[in-house]
C-alpha cells in the first residue's frame, strides 16, 4: 500500500531563533548568515555570472536540499533581480522535511540583518508560507519571474521522482554528523540523475562521506577554502552520463514563441493565466464565449475526494487542496468562498472509510476532520441526517465568474466564435483554420497549440485520449432553508447565492443530451432531502435548471501534457505486446508544439490550476510541480500505451 509522506514541523530553540533542537545545529553561520549564503552557495555555483549571461526569456533552475528559513533563496533572488536581464526567469526547487511554523519563521527572519530588498522578499515569503502538507507548494515572486517550488518532504524521495533537470545544486541540510540521514548515497545518486553536463554543485561541508558520495555519483569534486572558521568545503560539477527517461517529453518552446489555447473554460483559462503570470502573452480561441459549457455553472463545490492509499489521483487532489488558500486569493468574494465543505457518511461502510482516511493522511495538518451529526449540523446551520468529515480548506466558487477573472489580463487575448476546423503542421509551426461566427474562415500560425476544449480535443489529437462525456443536470432552488456551507453526499447542496441555491448534479455517462429533464430535477430534490434529518425542499421550490457535459476519463484523472507521435510509437513499442514492462532505450518522439489539457471531470474546479501549471512548466522547460510518477499517470499517451500492451492499435 502506498502511504502518504511523513512530515513533522521543525522545533526551534526557544532561546535562539536560528537553532533547531532536533539536530542541535544552526541553520547557517551565526557570525555572518548572509555572507555565508552568498559565499558558499551563490558564488560557489558562480550564480551572479550565470545570471548575467541569461538571455531574455531564458530560465535557470536551481535545486536545494534543506530550505530551512529560506535565507539562501532570498539571497539568490536578490542576486538574480540585480544581475539578470529583465525577462530572464529563475526557478528555485527546494526540499524541507521539517518545515518551520509560520511564527517561528517570522521570529527567525526578523532576527536576521536583512537589507530593505531582502526584507520585502521575506515578507512575501512569510505571507505565502504553506501549511505543513507534504506536497510541492508552488509560489511566485518578482512579478512572476521567480518560481519557488517548495517540497515539504524527504529530499531523497523528492529528487528521486523529480520531473525535470537542475542547472545548479545548493546542498544544505545541517552538518552530516548531526543529520546523517540526508547525506546518503541514495541522495547523491538522485541528484546525479537530475543533472546534465553543465550542472554545478556547492556545499558548506567537506565531510568524507559527502565527497566520496558525490564523486561516486559522477561529480567532479574540488576542495575550496571554507567560510569563516571552516577550513574547507567542496564544490564541483557533473561529469557523468546524463540520465534520460524515454517516456518524458524533452522539447520545450521559448517564452517568445506564439502560443494558442483552444477552449475558454476552466482548463483554458487557468492555462492562459499560468502563462500570463510569467509575463508571457497567449491567445485563447473559443467556439462560443468563455465559460458557456461545463464551466458555466453558477456554483461548483471545490473539495478533494481522497483515497486511503496515496494514489497519483489522491496526491494530485491533496496538492490542489493545499494551494487553494494561496492561488484563489485572486478571485473576488462573489466568485470564491473558502467556507469549508462537509462530506456526509450515510452508513457504516462510509464511516469506516472516512475514519481510515483520517488515520492514513499526514498528521501535521488537518486536511480532513471527523465530525458528528451534531457538529455537521452546526456547521451547515441545518439539521443533517448524518455526521462525516469536514474539509476546512475547501469551498465553493462561481466557475463562470472565475473564468472571466482569469482571462481578464492584458497579456491574454480572447477571440470568441472561432471553431477549429482543422490543423496543419508546417515544419515546427501549426496552422489553425477556424470557422468564424460570420461567413468565412480564418487562419492563424502558432508555435504551440494547447487543446483545452474538452471532448473536441480528441478530434484534433492523433491518439486515443479515451475521453468520455458525462451529462449532469443541476437544479436551481429558491427556499428559505439553505446550508451555510456546501454539503456533499450522494449529491451536493450549495449555499444561497444571489437568492438561489443549486443542487445536484445528476450523473449520466456517455450522454451529450443538453435538454433539461424534469425527472432529473425531482431526483436532485429527493437526493438532497436524504442529506437532512427530515425533508425540507419540494418540487415547488425548483426555479430552473442547467445541463452541461463534463469530460472524464476511465481512470478519473485528467490528460495533461505533450501529444505523442503515435504512429512512430507503434513501431518503437511493438515489444509491449509481449512484455508490459518493456522500456525503450531512446527518447520517444512527441509532436512538436502540440499539448492537451482535458478530462478534468467532477474535480475540475480543484485540479485545473495545478494541471495548468504542470502543462505550462512542461512547455517552457521548467521542473514540473508534480513528481514524475504523477506526470506519467496524467500523460495523454497512457491510454495509448495500455492499448499497445493489449495488442490493440
Amino acid at each position: 500500500m502506498r502511504r502518504y509522506p511523513y512530515l513533522s514541523e521543525a522545533s526551534l530553540d526557544p532561546n535562539d531563533p536560528h537553532r533547531t533542537t532536533k539536530f542541535n545545529d544552526y541553520y547557517f553561520a551565526i557570525s555572518d548568515p548572509i555572507g555565508e549564503r552568498q559565499s558558499v552557495f551563490i558564488d560557489g555555483n558562480s550564480l551572479p555570472k550565470r545570471f548575467r549571461s541569461l538571455q531574455p526569456g531564458s530560465l535557470i533552475r536551481i535545486g536545494e536540499t534543506g530550505f530551512g528559513t529560506g535565507l539562501t533563496f532570498i539571497v539568490a533572488c536578490i542576486n538574480f533581480l540585480n544581475e539578470a536581464s529583465r525577462n530572464a526567469r529563475l526557478q528555485w526547487i527546494s526540499t524541507e522535511q521539517y518545515p518551520l511554523r509560520t511564527g517561528d519563521l517570522i521570529q527567525s527572519i526578523k532576527a536576521l540583518p536583512l537589507t530593505t530588498d531582502m526584507e520585502q522578499l521575506a515578507e512575501e515569503l512569510i505571507g505565502d508560507w504553506p501549511d505543513p502538507i507534504p506536497t510541492c507548494h508552488r509560489r511566485f515572486f518578482g512579478d512572476g519571474r521567480i518560481i519557488l517550488d517548495l517540497h515539504f518532504n524527504d529530499s531523497t524521495s523528492v529528487i528521486n521522482d523529480l520531473s525535470g533537470t537542475i542547472d545548479a545544486w545548493c546542498l544544505d541540510g545541517f552538518a552530516p554528523e548531526r543529520n546523517p540521514e540526508i547525506w546518503e548515497p541514495a541522495l547523491f545518486k538522485a541528484i546525479a540523475e537530475k543533472s546534465h553536463q553543465e550542472t554545478t554543485f556547492s556545499t558548506f561541508t567537506s565531510a568524507r562521506k559527502v565527497r566520496d558520495g558525490l564523486a561516486s555519483a559522477g561529480f567532479k569534486v574540488e576542495k575550496v577554502p571554507g567560510f569563516a572558521k571552516k577550513r574547507e568545503r567542496i564544490e564541483g560539477n557533473f561529469t557523468g552520463n546524463r540520465t534520460v527517461n524515454p517516456w518524458t517529453p524533452t522539447s520545450s518552446i521559448h517564452s517568445k514563441h506564439s502560443i494558442a489555447i483552444i477552449g475558454a473554460g476552466l482548463a483554458g483559462a487557468w492555462t492562459a493565466y499560468a502563462f500570463a503570470r510569467r509575463r508571457i502573452p497567449v491567445v485563447v480561441f473559443e467556439r462560443q464565449t468563455p465559460a458557456v459549457a461545463a464551466s458555466g455553472n453558477p456554483q461548483g463545490i471545490t473539495y478533494a475526494k481522497l483515497s486511503i492509499e496515496a494514489t497519483p489521483n489522491s496526491l494530485l487532489q491533496m496538492q490542489s487542496l493545499a494551494h487553494l488558500k494561496n492561488w484563489f486569493q485572486i478571485f473576488s468574494a462573489d466568485n470564491w468562498n473558502q467556507s469549508g465543505v462537509v462530506l456526509l457518511a450515510k452508513n457504516d461502510k462510509e464511516r469506516l472509510h472516512q475514519k481510515k482516511l483520517v488515520e492514513a493522511l499526514p498528521s501535521a495538518y488537518p486536511l480532513i476532520q471527523s465530525i458528528t451529526r451534531q457538529e455537521a449540523s452546526i456547521l451547515a446551520e441545518l439539521p443533517l441526517a448524518y455526521g462525516g468529515s469536514f474539509l476546512p480548506d475547501a469551498g465553493w466558487l462561481n466557475p463562470r465568474g472565475c473564468v472571466w477573472e482569469l482571462l481578464d489580463h492584458p497579456l491574454i487575448t480572447v477571440i470568441p466564435y472561432r471553431h477549429v476546423r482543422q490543423v496543419k503542421r508546417i515544419e515546427a509551426m501549426s496552422l489553425l483554420e477556424f470557422e468564424g461566427h460570420t461567413l468565412g474562415f480564418h487562419q492563424h500560425l502558432y508555435n504551440a497549440v494547447i487543446w483545452a476544449n474538452a471532448l473536441e480535443a480528441q478530434k484534433h489529437v492523433p491518439m486515443p485520449l479515451s475521453l468520455k462525456p458525462i451529462r449532469g443536470q443541476i437544479t436551481y432552488v429558491q427556499s428559505g432553508n439553505y446550508p451555510k456551507i456546501p454539503i456533499c453526499g450522494d449529491a451536493y447542496v450549495a449555499p444561497q447565492s444571489h437568492g438561489l441555491m443549486t443542487c445536484g448534479a445528476t450523473y449520466t455517462p456517455n450522454s451529450e443530451n443538453l435538454t433539461p429533464i424534469l425527472e432529473d430535477d425531482l431526483t436532485n430534490i429527493d437526493t438532497i432531502n436524504s442529506l437532512v434529518a427530515k425533508p425540507i425542499w419540494n418540487h415547488g421550490h425548483v426555479t430552473g435548471n442547467r445541463v452541461s457535459i463534463r469530460t472524464a476519463t476511465p481512470d478519473y484523472m485528467p490528460v495533461v501534457g505533450q501529444v505523442a507521435e503515435s504512429e512512430i510509437w507503434k513501431s518503437l513499442l511493438e515489444n509491449l505486446k509481449y512484455d508490459a514492462t518493456f522500456q525503450p532505450t531512446q527518447p520517444l518522439p512527441y509532436i512538436r508544439g502540440h499539448y492537451v489539457l482535458a478530462g478534468l471531470g467532477s474535480r475540475g474546479t480543484l485540479t485545473a490550476p495545478i494541471a495548468a501549471e504542470l502543462l505550462v512548466s512542461q512547455i517552457l522547460g521548467e521542473v514540473l510541480p508534480v513528481s514524475e510518477s504523477i506526470r506519467d499517470a496524467l500523460s495523454p499517451d497512457r491510454f495509448f500505451r495500455r492499448r499497445l500492451v493489449r495488442g490493440l492499435t
